[in-house]
């Protein structure tokens, strides 16, 4: 899942929202592994709600390279 989200992220354009929570689970991952810059949205019911990913570290267009994705340079 995290790939996937590395896919978009790379692909697309920033700042990006998140709703799922498959995706905000994966959001929290990358960015403990120091590839985003992730804002969480508050709580509800013990869950994140949104997440928004307003950058992409240099660690982050490395792993997005070496997954062989495209990446947007504009971000």
């Amino acid at each position: 899942m995290t790939q996937e989200i590395l896919k978009r992220v790379g692909g697309g354009h920033l700042p990006m929202n998140f709703f799922t929570l498959a995706d905000i689970e994966g959001l929290q991952d990358l960015r403990a592994a120091g590839y985003l810059r992730v804002r969480f949205g508050p709580a509800a019911r013990g869950h994140q709600t949104s997440a928004t990913v307003t950058g992409v570290t240099t660690l982050g267009r490395a792993a997005i390279r070496y997954f062989g994705y495209e990446f947007d340079a504009r971000q």
